[in-house]
């Protein structure tokens, strides 16, 4: 809007295009300034203080969205218009969505975007965002708790649908005052927030993007409380944890959570009822399920996961078949800043245990453990840093050579050496012991490495295996391999010997020659588009042959860095990762 629009009497009665991306850019504004008050509330479901910056994140996610859909709109000659921004907020939030409340905010803004016209958002496309908003949230959350962010979005559509008001900014008006008084009630309706003497965090987040609306429209924001911690000790110093009185409301719904760790990714090509699916496979792993989609369809759809659980490798694998994973994240909440703090309800909930020693001040020791092969590939990861273990032809032992490893924090590489009944056993194996370890999801040792290239020890462990974690994920990988038989493939039916060339866990080409073999699995892969590519050649390839794949790669993608390593013998011939 230009300066002149600001003044109360030329405040729109509707909202067009950019109307909406001033909207969402205000609210990144407003959650910046509030992101400490609403990360001090944040004492439900887990106590970890980053609700606030969590709904910030996943806003600011919205808005390079729509700015990117608004400038390609732009030029290519054409004029967005309000559905099409909204749109783009909803898919942006849903795919930088982070923790429970970004994930419920994601559905907030999918449905504006599915209520808008194509022009403008006016007071019936407010009234009917809201009650989608109601309904997709309800559909999407495993067990819906009331006095959080979802009664006060309930309390604002309901209060939007009572307005008679045929004006937008009396209808935003009607919604925030309702969503207000519905965020004050929140305090008595959990006994988590009750004890802290606090508003839900998360419900106080939305109340800022109703009140922006409000004032884009009304030139003046609604004026709220300050919703703080109360000073008086009696109140705030009650844990937010501390055990509830069975007798009292709420009982088991806000204490402490028993599971340690918050697991988000998203999911491509998938459909509604395969999330249907994972959203009830998750919900017998662990609480505060969520899995919501961006209103996508094919290929281009995607679902934003998050659900609290202990079980880390099974909450990831049930997607597997479901769909293709990327940007996972895992975040100890019982140890956020990577403190070394213990789990006090370890003891509780699996009897008395021998933790390691605790760490003995300063900052914890932290080790990066490959399972790979000994040889050239093995001695790439430990020149990088790493510890490795040999898996062996069977994997036995795995689990006993890594907590044999001295070290206070564990991130684990698979590299798609152990099998999925192996990884669970491993984690069953080291929440046995109180380690503080995460297992990454690497399918292939050239997943290993782009992982361990941004393995940064200084940073929390939370924080460190989410970004090698990612790093996997934005890694396509694949391998050749000699058929042991013959056999029928998805490209054809393949003879005793010949080279099968395998992207991800699918056949993709059949060849005889060891070379072009490499390189055609490589074209194909950049077809996909690609800035750097990995090879790990085996025994097969002599000094010749690795320097004709090098040199075929180089001359065919000269735009993209090839680099090629020695892998040493094995039944792969050759590894493959794109990035």
């Amino acid at each position: 809007m230009t300066q002149e629009s600001t003044r109360v009497e030329d405040r729109p009665s509707t909202l067009d295009a950019h109307g909406v991306l001033t909207w969402a850019r205000r609210c990144v504004e407003l959650l910046a300034e509030h992101r400490e008050e609403i990360n001090s509330l944040n004492v439900f479901p887990v106590p970890d203080s980053d609700t606030g910056t969590n709904l910030l994140y996943t806003m600011r996610a919205a808005v390079d969205r729509a700015e990117g859909e608004e400038a390609w709109i732009t030029e290519g000659g054409g004029t967005a218009g309000a559905r099409e921004i909204a749109v783009a907020l909803g898919r942006g939030a849903v795919h930088g969505a982070r923790g429970n409340s970004g994930v419920i905010l994601s559905q907030v803004l999918r449905a504006v975007g599915e209520a808008a016209t194509f022009t403008v958002v006016d007071a019936a496309t407010y009234r009917r965002a809201l009650r989608t908003a109601v309904t997709l949230v309800d559909n999407a959350l495993s067990d819906p708790v009331e006095g959080t962010i979802i009664t006060v979005l309930r309390e604002a559509a309901a209060g939007a649908g009572r307005s008679t008001a045929t004006s937008l900014v009396e209808v935003a008006r009607a919604a925030a005052d309702t969503a207000a008084d519905a965020l004050e009630r929140t305090t008595g309706q959990l006994a988590a927030l009750r004890r802290a003497g606090v508003v839900d965090a998360g419900g106080r987040g939305l109340l800022i993007l109703l009140d922006t609306m409000v004032e884009v429209l009304g030139g003046e924001r609604p004026e709220r409380p300050e919703y703080v911690l109360p000073a008086d000790p009696a109140v705030a110093g009650c844990p937010a944890g501390a055990e509830v009185d069975p007798g009292s409301s709420g009982a088991g719904t806000d204490a402490l959570a028993e599971t340690r760790y918050e697991v988000m990714y998203s999911l491509t090509h998938s459909d509604d009822a395969r999330a249907d699916e994972l959203r009830s496979a998750l919900r017998t792993l662990g609480d505060s399920v969520v899995v919501v989609g961006d209103g996508g369809s094919g290929g281009n759809a995607r679902w934003a996961v998050h659900v609290h659980t202990d079980e880390i490798g099974p909450a990831i694998e049930s997607a597997l078949p479901l769909g293709r994973i990327t940007e996972i994240r895992v975040t100890d909440m019982l140890d956020p800043l990577g403190e070394g703090r213990a789990d006090p309800t370890a003891a509780h909930r699996q009897g008395p245990v021998d933790l390691p020693e605790a760490p003995r001040g300063g900052t914890p020791t932290r080790k990066v453990v490959a399972i790979v092969r000994p040889g050239p590939l093995a001695e790439l990861f430990t020149d990088a840093g790493a510890v490795t273990v040999d898996p062996g032809d069977s994997g036995d032992g795995v689990v006993e050579a890594i907590l044999a490893v001295d070290a206070d924090e564990f991130l684990v590489l698979p590299n798609g050496e152990l099998s999925r009944a192996q990884i669970s056993s491993l984690d069953a194996a080291l929440r046995d012991v109180g380690w503080h370890a995460l297992i990454l999801p690497t399918a292939s040792v050239v997943q290993g490495l782009a992982a361990l290239a941004v393995h940064d020890p200084s940073t929390t462990l939370s924080l460190d295996g989410f970004g090698m974690a990612d790093a996997a994920a934005a890694t396509r990988h694949a391998h050749v391999v000699r058929a042991e038989q013959d056999a029928l493939t998805l490209v054809g039916r393949c003879a005793a010997g010949d080279l099968l060339g395998v992207i991800g866990h699918d056949v993709a080409l059949i060849d005889r020659d060891p070379v072009a073999s490499v390189c055609a699995m490589v074209d194909r892969m950049l077809a996909a588009g690609g800035e750097l590519v990995t090879v790990l050649l085996g025994d097969e390839y002599d000094e010749s042959a690795t320097r004709d794949v090098l040199d075929r790669l180089r001359s065919s993608h000269p735009e993209v860095e090839v680099v090629g390593y020695g892998a040493g013998p094995g039944r792969v011939v050759a590894y493959v990762g794109v990035e």
